[in-house]
């Protein structure tokens, strides 16, 4: 059965250019790579990371990235019967395409993989992946079953597109990412939640590890507040809670919005609606 990579791209071209590299030294290469390109800059793809390569455009949305319908046009740019999500800050460990591969043959929703968290310059000419294990950390909120394991979970919240595989039928099955979603936070979460209500399930494999390599990062996001607002408030309205929590307690913290979970409250402060003082997400993906 065929497997197609997809990333999303918008500046980073230093990190794609790791991924690539990564994908080239794969255990198993992917049938297809489709890489979904944001921002209408070059991109040089050097040969065998895939059989097949297809580069499409989506272009911002009022000046914001529109995450969830990048992923739509990736999946729909391939008839692949596996599709892999693999954020472009990712370098696949070496068994990442053959273990998803495995998995979504064994099981029904969706599947992913330890993420560990790269140091800064960790990534020098000449890695390899025994560099990458010693120069990471494992997320601190992400289960890391142990090599060739493959562990069922309930944490549909955790299934983040980061690096996570699932067959078509059932990405088909719940009509991919909700597009009402635009800009950073939220599409993830959806997507996940939305899995789970359909009865697909989570699994965990050990060997499915990716690399998130390092770049500038602020907690919280306040660059993304707008966005995170508003995808919060979309998810609420859909599901009945809030994602997102700890960060929209701090933006509350910090004066930038209102927040009342229980009273079902969350906007803008006045001040932050009236000075539009957030960075898009655009100036945000290309630093």
């Amino acid at each position: 059965m065929s497997l197609a990579v997809v990333t999303i791209v918008a500046g980073r071209r230093a990190h794609l250019a790791r991924q690539l590299e990564g994908l080239q030294r794969q255990s198993r290469s992917a049938e297809h790579l489709v890489i979904v390109r944001m921002d209408g800059a070059e991109i040089t793809v050097p040969p065998r990371v895939a059989e097949q390569v297809v580069i499409v455009d989506m272009p911002s949305q009022g000046g914001e990235l529109p995450l969830a319908a990048a992923r739509n046009l990736g999946a729909r740019a391939t008839h692949a019967e596996h599709i892999v999500f693999l954020d472009v800050d990712c370098i696949p460990g070496e068994q990442l395409v053959e273990t998803y591969a495995d998995a979504l043959k064994q099981v029904d929703g969706l599947v992913s993989g330890p993420l560990r968290y790269l140091e800064p310059a960790a990534v020098q000419d000449g890695w390899n992946e025994r560099d990458l294990i010693a120069r990471s950390r494992q997320h601190a909120s992400r289960p890391a079953p142990e090599p060739g394991r493959l562990v069922r979970d309930d944490r549909h919240e955790l299934a983040w597109t980061t690096s996570l595989g699932i067959n078509r039928r059932d990405f088909d099955r719940i009509s991919g990412f909700d597009e009402r979603f635009v800009g950073y936070g939220g599409e993830d979460t959806d997507f996940g939640v939305r899995a789970g209500q359909a009865g697909l399930g989570v699994w965990w494999s050990g060997d499915a590890v990716a690399y998130h390599q390092h770049h500038e990062t602020e907690t919280p996001p306040t660059r993304h507040l707008a966005a995170i607002v508003r995808n919060a408030a979309l998810f609420a309205e859909i599901h009945g809670w809030y994602p997102m929590q700890g960060w929209l307690e701090e933006f509350r913290r910090r004066g930038l919005v209102e927040f009342d979970p229980g009273a079902g409250i969350l906007a803008l402060s006045s001040q932050q609606a009236q000075t539009g003082s957030t960075k898009n997400a655009v100036a945000a993906a290309t630093r």
